[in-house]
Order: structure tokens, then C-alpha cells, then sequence
């Protein structure tokens, strides 16, 4: 029953987005820091070497983009994007209107995210070249599951100056809003941040055909540390387990009142030449 639910809400949203004459392939990048995966994320045969392959036309050529690396430690490198129109294959239909984006230099293979800021206000986000803080994975040995409730699913990362994150994974009982949609059957899990005696919902996951399943830190947690270099946690997460690729950054120095980060941006793609999208 769920697996028919998860094919029919897809094809409904897909259907929608024709009749309000949107872009089916476009909005992979939303927020007002663009955000694209590692090229090695979305290999392709017959790609330049550094090169990604969308559907869409929703990137520009520009200056202005950033890589976060992380080879003996984290590092921005800042990146130039070129960008070329070519024709995307679909499964099961005809091409489409696609884009080559390539950068330069190559970004290394230890890449986790490339980024752009856009609508950020310059003086609450000032990326600038060089190391960058790192908690995780630079001491991934303090990543772990939570001695405080065992049994859960809860984890904590413990900081250098003492302090720790926690992140809670939280069942959802009511149908909840998962980015625009909702879940048909009212199941769904969300996943809840407790750090500095504060506690934010992130966002909630989403599953694949088999609905909910158990996870773990690793399996959401892509890094945390000081991106934007005001001495407050940032996060790389992962919130999507169906398959597609995506990647969320939330920046502590676009919070709102109340909140301990704030989400700066985020990537959600399924290759539509793959079977099942």
C-alpha cells in the first residue's frame, strides 16, 4: 500500500508541476546559497573529468563558487563555473534540456559540497579561502550514539570545548509537510537538533518504497563544523534515504530568533535517465 502511495504522490507532483508550466527539471537547488554535489556524487560515462550532467537550465557561468574539501582536513577552494547546454537523456522518453557544468580548477575528489551564496547577506556570510573549522568527520571517533538514551536512535557529537550536539531522530505520527509534499499514510520521521539548551526540527526524511527504517548517524550526518567562521556550529546533512542524491547545509549565521542553525540551502536530485524516478 505504501509503495503505491510513494509512485502516485511522485506522479502527481510531476503532473503538477506540467500543468502550472514549471520546469520539471529545474528547482534542484533551492535557498539563497546554491548548492551542487561533488561531481564524482553523479558519474556519468562520457563526462569531462570534474564535469556534472542536469537536466534543467537553472545554473549560470560565474565566479563566485566554492568547494568544501576535506583530504588531511577541510578546506574552501574557490571555483569558476562554466556552464554548457546539452541535451539530458530521460528513461523511458526523449531528451531534454540539459546543462555541462564544469569547474576550475577541478575540484578534488575529497569534495562534500560545492556552494555559492546568492541572497545571503555578505556580511552574515563572507566565505573566504582556507581551512575550515571541522568537528566531523575530522573526529569522526566523537560522533556516536547517545549514552543518555540508550536504545534510540539519538546520537552525539561532542565538540573541543566541551559542549555537544545531539541529534534526535523523532517518529512522526500526523501527516507532516515533507519539502511541499505531505506524507499520504500520516508515517514519517523528523529529525531534531538539541544544542545550548535549545531544540530545532531540521527537516524530515524521506524513504524510499520500504518506508521507515532505522538510521544512523552516518547515514545523515555529512559534516559539522565552522563554515561561516562565527565560532557557532554549521551542518552538511543528508535527510534524503530513497536514493536521490541531496545535500542541506544550515548555517548557524542565518538562524532566526530561536533557532540554532539556519537552512542555507539545499540540492535534492534523482537522475530521471535512471529506471524508478
Amino acid at each position: 500500500m505504501r509503495k503505491a502511495a510513494a509512485l502516485l504522490l511522485m506522479a502527481s507532483c510531476a503532473l503538477a508541476a506540467h500543468a502550472a508550466g514549471e520546469d520539471p527539471n529545474g528547482g534542484k537547488s533551492t535557498g539563497p546559497v546554491a548548492l551542487l554535489p561533488a561531481p564524482a556524487a553523479l558519474v556519468r560515462d562520457g563526462l569531462p573529468a570534474g564535469g556534472l550532467h542536469l537536466p534543467g537550465r537553472e545554473y549560470r557561468s560565474g565566479t563566485g563558487w566554492w568547494a568544501l574539501a576535506c583530504r588531511s582536513g577541510c578546506e574552501l577552494l574557490s571555483l569558476k563555473l562554466d556552464v554548457s547546454a546539452r541535451q539530458h537523456p530521460q528513461y523511458d522518453g526523449d531528451p531534454v534540456p540539459g546543462q555541462l557544468l564544469a569547474f576550475a580548477p577541478l575540484p578534488p575528489e575529497a569534495t562534500l559540497l560545492i556552494m555559492k551564496p546568492l541572497r545571503a547577506p555578505a556580511e552574515r556570510l563572507a566565505l573566504q579561502a582556507g581551512p575550515v573549522t571541522t568537528w566531523f568527520p575530522a573526529i569522526a571517533s566523537r560522533l556516536k550514539r547517545s549514552t543518555l538514551t540508550e536504545g534510540t536512535m539519538e546520537s552525539e557529537l561532542a565538540l573541543p570545548d566541551g559542549r555537544t550536539m545531539r541529534f534526535v531522530p523523532v517518529l512522526q505520527t500526523a501527516p507532516q509537510a515533507v519539502t511541499g509534499r505531505e506524507w499520504i499514510d500520516g508515517e514519517g520521521m523528523a529529525l531534531e537538533l538539541m544544542f545550548d539548551g535549545k531544540r530545532q526540527k531540521l527537516g524530515a526524511f524521506t524513504f524510499g518504497i520500504d518506508g521507515l527504517v532505522a538510521v544512523k548517524p552516518s547515514d545523515f550526518i555529512m559534516w559539522a563544523g565552522d563554515l561561516d567562521r562565527d565560532g557557532k556550529p554549521d551542518l552538511i546533512l543528508n535527510l534524503s534515504l530513497d536514493g536521490s542524491t541531496q545535500r542541506v547545509l544550515f548555517l548557524s549565521s542565518l538562524a532566526k530568533p530561536g533557532e540554532i542553525v539556519g537552512e542555507a540551502g539545499s540540492f535534492n536530485y534523482f537522475p530521471i535517465d535512471l529506471a524508478g524516478c
